[in-house]
């Protein structure tokens, strides 16, 4: 007999797919005090259920979309068990000591159960995995939305399986914008001996080096402390993650370019994952489902007032490209992403609807 319970829900709104594949689990801490929330009716559903705190790191600051999904996923998974699934969260890769590739390790050996990083550093399992950023791949949210939900999901399970991992759904880190401290970027000659960030896949060095900058490979957690002091010059990241991470406090001028697409992948430790009864494995995916789909509606509706929020209270100066703008950035990297396209592989390529 299925029992109401009220919990403490964040005002969130989520999206992730859930693809069939297995999957590990891992731990979460819910802090009250950083989200807002709202209380709401959820139902303990019947179901015979391991007694299993499982640990989840994550990359974000406790702002950040994969955090404030891991939590709000921590949440219901502990409501809809009745309590005995608990989840306790580590954001800031801090098991890792802040180190984004050492993250994905733990996961791999079973150091954490459940683990959300971005498409492009969980391409350090395989560098397919890196098909889905290539730039303007996706016309929109949903369509990005479809494809880690679709065959592009499927796909990616099914190179996660060979390393232990289980892929478990997705929610939108975003399409990038460029920020940077020095000029408005309006053209790819803009873009001329900048020093920008780039998270890690030879593809995003080899973007900016053929636009003239310099890419600079660097961890997550260095970055607000480098572009304050100048280390490097800017940066590319959804205007959510600019957010959480207060950079447009140390950046002029952003260009909203949405010139590549990432997700930030939920994944389980396979063996741990396989370990736990069936209805504790698909409570965990219905609650990573629920859970990434809130957030990918709030992620959207939160990118207009995000613009208004970085021009009126920090003074940013914010440049839309214009489709003529964007058509000069890809002629340039045409034949670069044509090079991209054979490292892939056809069966990436064909998972993610690139001819």
């Amino acid at each position: 007999m299925k029992k109401k319970v009220i919990c403490m829900m964040m005002a969130v709104t989520m999206v992730a797919g859930l693809m069939g594949g297995c999957g590990s689990s891992a731990g979460e801490t819910q802090d009250a005090e950083s989200t807002e929330s709202t209380e709401e009716t959820v139902e303990a559903v019947e179901g015979d259920f391991d007694s299993v705190n499982l640990r989840l790191s994550c990359n974000g600051t406790d702002q950040g979309t994969d955090t404030k999904t891991a939590r709000l996923f921590a949440d219901l998974v502990s409501q809809k068990s009745g309590g005995k699934i608990t989840v306790t969260v580590f954001p800031n890769d801090q098991l890792a000591g802040g180190n984004m590739s050492k993250g994905l390790e733990m996961l791999c050996d079973g150091t954490v159960d459940i683990d959300i990083h971005s498409t492009s550093i969980i391409s350090n399992l395989d560098n397919s995995l890196m098909v889905s950023t290539l730039p303007w791949l996706f016309s929109d949210y949903q369509e990005a939305e479809d494809a880690f939900y679709g065959d592009g999901g499927t796909y990616i399970d099914s190179v996660l399986q060979q390393k232990g991992v289980c892929y478990l759904g997705a929610v939108h880190n975003g399409f990038k914008a460029i920020t940077n401290s020095k000029h408005p970027i309006a053209k790819p000659e803009d873009l001329k001996g900048l020093k920008i960030r780039v998270p890690g896949g030879a593809f995003f060095s080899a973007f900016y080096e053929t636009l003239g900058a310099s890419p600079q490979a660097m961890s997550w957690s260095e970055v607000f402390t480098a572009l304050q002091q100048g280390t490097i010059d800017g940066h590319d990241n959804s205007l959510s993650t600019i957010n959480s991470a207060n950079v447009q406090e140390v950046q002029k001028y952003i260009t909203i370019s949405r010139h590549t697409y990432e997700a930030f992948t939920f994944m389980a430790n396979a063996a741990k994952f396989n370990a736990l009864k069936e209805d504790t494995q698909n409570l965990i995916k219905e609650c990573v489902e629920e859970a990434t789909k809130e957030m990918n509606q709030q992620i959207i509706a939160d990118e207009t007032t995000l613009e208004q929020k970085f021009t009126e209270e920090n003074n940013c100066e914010i440049y839309t490209l214009t489709e003529e703008d964007m058509a000069a950035f890809k002629e340039a990297v045409a034949p670069l992403i044509e090079e991209y396209k054979g490292i892939y592989g056809e069966a990436a390529c064909t998972a993610f609807g690139i001819e």
